[in-house]
């Protein structure tokens, strides 16, 4: 492109179209409109244009591809390579949603055949209320981003805490697990230099999103530090070393008990057991000053004087819990749902609320009992009772 120097003091300059008054070149004509209409008048702006093609055309083809923000042709394209990034960004983020999308809906198709009653029952509730196993884009926090068809979390906001919570809630009287695998951040000039700090767990709709999960009632989290807290108490483990980072699989062994439920002054409570591991190694039992909240689930044998006082109180706990659990007490009427916070910026953190996307291959790796089923959030049996190890 040639430059002329321009003299800088204000000037009026006018100018005069000599060319013979033809028919001027549509300059859509390189799109195919379903019904294009003759061209209008020379002098009619380009914004005029868009938006008599816009109405001259059927509503369907309207809403499916001139209102779509990824119609980019040779005429609409941006011109400058920052805004063709982001273009081209967005159209990949759009194909990967399709994809991730249209893989969760063929498994809830799938488990309406299982052979397992509580997958059944899962699936129909999934379909009838329109819903899939993964982040809730309405209960999560502003300073988080969803992609991947919702199953990647990404903290972008300047909140201090931001939580993101699953759409649907664990089962109940059963054990389901799930894991959030750390992603690792790609590398560039732009990569994050601090540490990736975070939070994984379950809460209550009671919890607001912009709190650490486990410092509200009803709530237990795993920070990277490797420290839990539970309904607003900080507990270490004993023995292992449980911090973690990128590239990290946070698992979660939880059973919401609705056998033994017991009166307190907020209302009747039941006991949800909960079980941590980092990378396949189970938490080992924490120290904490209370045992309703945090405390090994096995207590020790009561004596005849105290042991109808601890039933009232809901310390028995059912046959079968591994001994590396927490205790959490649980309002009656709430429902359990997987919880991520995000502390860090750009921390990127992926969901596996199905079977099929479980690291784990055993179920001493998870700290299930034996002969005991284990599902998915998704409803999906991960482990059979009789048929996996």
């Amino acid at each position: 492109m040639m430059h002329y120097d321009v003299n800088l003091r204000p000037f009026t300059a006018t100018v005069v179209d000599r060319r013979p008054k033809t028919r001027p070149k549509d300059p859509f004509e390189n799109i195919d409109f379903p019904s294009h209409q003759a061209p209008m008048s020379r002098d009619a702006s380009i914004a005029g244009i868009v938006e008599e093609e816009i109405h001259q055309v059927s509503p369907q083809s309207s809403s499916s591809s001139l209102d779509s923000p990824f119609m980019c042709t040779p005429k609409s394209f941006p011109p400058t390579p920052a805004s063709r990034s982001l273009v081209l960004a967005r159209g990949t983020r759009f194909a990967d949603d399709v994809v991730f999308l249209a893989r969760d809906h063929l498994r809830v198709q799938g488990n309406l055949d299982s052979d397992n009653e509580r997958t059944r029952a899962m699936a129909n509730a999934l379909r009838a209320g329109k819903r899939l196993a993964v982040f809730n884009a309405e209960d999560v926090a502003g300073g988080i981003a969803l992609s991947c068809g919702q199953h990647v979390a990404t903290k972008i906001g300047n909140p201090l805490y931001s939580s993101a919570r699953s759409m649907c809630p664990v089962l109940r009287n059963c054990y389901v697990y799930f894991e959030m695998t750390i992603m690792i951040p790609p590398p560039g000039p732009n990569a994050r230099s601090t540490p990736t700090t975070l939070s994984v767990g379950l809460s209550t709709l009671e919890m607001p999103l912009n709190t650490l999960v486990g410092a509200w009632k009803s709530s237990v989290g795993l920070c990277s530090t490797g420290q839990i807290m539970s309904a607003g108490q900080w507990c270490s483990p004993g023995d292992n070393l449980s911090s973690y980072g990128n590239a990290a699989t946070v698992g979660c062994l939880v059973r919401l008990d609705d056998s033994s439920p017991f009166e307190t002054w907020d209302g009747v409570m039941v006991t949800a057991s909960v079980t941590f591991n980092v990378n396949g190694v189970i938490l080992s039992t924490p120290v904490s000053t209370s045992p309703l909240t945090a405390g090994p689930l096995i207590p020790e044998p009561p004596n005849n004087e105290n042991q109808s006082m601890n039933e009232t109180q809901g310390s028995q706990q059912p046959r079968g819990v591994p001994s590396a659990t927490l205790q959490l007490l649980v309002p009656m009427e709430e429902e359990l749902f997987p919880t991520l916070t995000l502390h860090s910026h750009a921390t990127q953190v992926m969901c596996r609320f199905s079977a099929e996307d479980v690291v784990a291959t055993s179920r001493t790796i998870i700290g299930a009992p034996e002969d005991a089923t284990v599902y998915a959030v998704d409803g999906s049996v991960l482990f059979d009772g009789k048929n996996s190890p």
